[in-house]
C-alpha cells in the first residue's frame, strides 16, 4: 500500500494527476487504513491542478481519519490554506487557529494566516504577524540594525510620536 502511494505521489510531481488520484482512489474504495493518507494526496492533487474546490472535502476525510503528526499538519495547513484561496476566510481563520494551536512552532503558516487576517480586514493584526517574522527569522544586518524600532511599530502600528 506504502509503494502505492509513493508511485500516486511521484505521479502527481510529474503532473499527472487524474493516474495519481487513480490509483488514490483505489486505497479510499478498499477502505484501506491508508484512506486518510490517500485522501490527503487526492487533495493536494487537487490543489496542485487548481481545483481547490475539490480539494477541500479530501482535506476534511483526511482529518477525520487516523494521520501522522506531519500528515495532519500537512491537512490542516492545506484545509486553511485552500478555504483562503477560495475566499472563505471565517473558515480559513479557524483552521488557521487550530493548527497554529497544535503545531506553535511551525513558522512557515504565518505569512499565510496574515494573508487570512488581511482579507478579513484585520490589517494591524496581520502587519504585526509579518513584520515580527521578518525580524525574527532574517539575516540581514542592515534589517537587524533596525530591529527594535521595528518591533516598537509592529505591536502599535496606529500609534504617532
Amino acid at each position: 500500500m506504502e509503494t502505492m502511494i509513493t508511485r500516486a505521489v511521484s505521479l502527481r510531481r510529474e503532473g499527472e494527476h487524474l493516474a495519481s488520484r487513480a490509483l488514490l482512489f483505489t486505497l479510499v474504495e478498499n477502505q484501506s487504513p491508508y484512506a486518510p493518507q490517500a485522501h490527503l494526496h487526492i487533495a493536494w492533487s487537487y490543489d496542485n491542478e487548481g481545483k481547490e474546490k475539490e480539494a477541500v472535502l479530501h482535506y476534511e476525510l483526511a482529518l477525520a481519519g487516523e494521520l501522522s503528526g506531519s500528515d495532519r499538519f500537512e491537512a490542516l495547513f492545506g484545509l486553511a490554506c485552500t478555504h483562503r484561496c477560495l475566499g472563505n476566510y471565517d473558515d480559513a481563520l479557524d483552521y488557521f487557529k487550530q493548527v497554529i494551536a497544535e503545531y506553535p512552532d511551525a513558522d512557515e503558516i504565518k505569512p499565510f494566516y496574515a494573508m487570512c487576517l488581511y482579507h478579513l480586514g484585520r490589517h494591524k493584526e496581520a502587519m504585526e504577524i509579518v513584520l515580527r517574522l521578518l525580524v525574527e527569522k532574517t539575516n540581514s544586518p542592515s534589517i537587524k540594525k533596525y530591529e527594535q524600532t521595528i518591533l516598537r511599530y509592529a505591536s502599535d502600528l496606529n500609534r504617532k510620536w
